[in-house]
């Protein structure tokens, strides 16, 4: 199990920070401002003496983050929010951007759509870009590798209320790339993968949703389970860094797959309020939010082996056969709107390995740990809407900034 090391003074960070606090003072002044719109009324006006105003339906903010992947990494989210009927929660959707220095390109459009009575759900998306990636401590071998995807990527799950919180439904990945279905906030956020390749994937879903609010939840309990059968096609993509690859990589394993590979995911998230916790009255309640997850594969290539997905660690930097893990979030307000979290998590791969671990994986010696803090900004109160700006910290030199939009889970 390798060791957590504290934290030292990091230029970059500092910077991160005072890029957050000013971008996040302009949007904070322009967003309590009521504006009148087209859209719906988000936030109607208590004041009985004031004509009625409605808050924008339009949300626009800056994503950040500094990794060992994709480097200083500045981007945006432009979206629109709509509510279809009372009875469903609010719907978004929305086009992202995002740019590195190390010359990556990704953009992508998404939507996240909630009607008839919360009846039906759609998540679906489409993302275009050029992904230099490098891996400073590709699989723990101490070597840089770095790699190149042209990502062309279309996803889509449906899911219907069936009875009481379930739902059931479909997904169909056709990619590139290895994203699986990613949650509208992560279209660009996490691209991972190895190597890219060429697949089609169609799946089902069982989902149950016992929570009080989709994006902003503070108590009751989410279930997301899905099982994909990935097929690839003969038209694989070129590799970076072949030669390097070869000696770190079993030979068979260099995006071996012209056939059929299988991959389950089970996520499984928690609540609870805490009451107030280092906030006033006035503040919102401290939330408490856990989650335990696990990604199975059969079958699979490299390219479609399950990643570490603690934070402070770039996802594709550690792979194995499965993956297992657990993970907190603790939410507490100081205002209305701005917060203060706490984060952790540990993971661990298990299953046939790559690299040094060719033979096989345990919990017992893939042990990967990881603690973080930040803020958070409710940007968009009813729809929940939140920005995060965090500092994660895992093993060895593994650590992270981000400016993200969203709650991790």
């Amino acid at each position: 199990m390798r060791k957590i090391f504290s934290c030292c003074t990091n230029p970059g960070l500092f910077f991160s920070l005072l890029v957050w606090l000013v971008v996040t003072a302009v949007a904070s002044a322009a967003a309590e401002e009521s504006v009148a719109g087209d859209g719906e009324a988000l936030e109607p006006s208590t004041n009985d003496s004031a004509p009625p105003q409605r808050d924008s339906p339009w949300l626009l903010t800056p994503t950040f983050s500094v990794d060992p992947k994709l480097g200083r990494n500045l981007g945006a989210i432009a979206a629109y929010l709509h509510r279809f009927d009372e009875a469903s929660p609010i719907s978004l959707s929305g086009a992202t951007l995002s740019y590195s220095n190390t010359d990556s390109l990704v953009s992508a459009m998404f939507t996240d759509l909630y009607w008839g009575a919360d009846h039906h759900r759609l998540t679906a998306g489409a993302a275009y870009g050029d992904i230099n990636n490098e891996y400073d401590d590709f699989l723990g071998s101490g070597q840089t590798v770095e790699t190149n995807d042209d990502l062309k990527s279309l996803f889509m799950r449906y899911r219907y209320r069936v009875v009481g919180d379930w739902f059931f439904g479909g997904q169909l990945v056709r990619t590139n790339y290895v994203i699986g279905i990613p949650a509208p906030e992560e279209v660009v956020n996490n691209q991972v993968g190895l190597m890219g390749f060429n697949a089609a994937g169609l799946g089902f879903v069982v989902e149950r949703d016992g929570r009080n609010h989709v994006r902003n939840p503070t108590s009751g309990s989410h279930l997301v389970v899905d099982g994909t059968r990935y097929s690839s096609s003969d038209d694989q993509p070129d590799l970076d860094n072949g030669d390097l690859l070869e000696e770190l990589l079993p030979e068979d394993s260099l995006i071996d797959s012209n056939g059929d590979f299988d991959v389950l995911r089970g996520n499984f998230n928690h609540y609870s309020s805490l009451g107030h916790w280092f906030t006033g009255d006035q503040a919102p309640e401290t939330v408490l939010a856990v989650q335990a997850y696990t990604r199975l594969t059969h079958d699979a290539p490299v390219s479609g082996y399950s990643s570490v997905i603690v934070p402070g660690y770039t996802r594709g930097n550690y792979l194995g056969e499965n993956s297992v893990g657990g993970q907190f979030d603790l939410r507490m307000p100081i205002s209305q709107r701005w917060g203060v979290v706490v984060f952790g998590g540990i993971g661990c791969l298990f299953g046939d390995g790559i690299g040094s671990n060719a033979t096989s994986q345990s919990c017992s010696d893939e042990l990967y740990p990881g603690i973080g803090a930040g803020v958070s900004w409710l940007v968009k109160p009813e729809s929940g809407v939140v920005m995060r700006m965090e500092a994660a910290k895992g093993s060895g030199d593994n650590s992270a900034v981000y400016l993200r939009f969203g709650h991790p889970f």
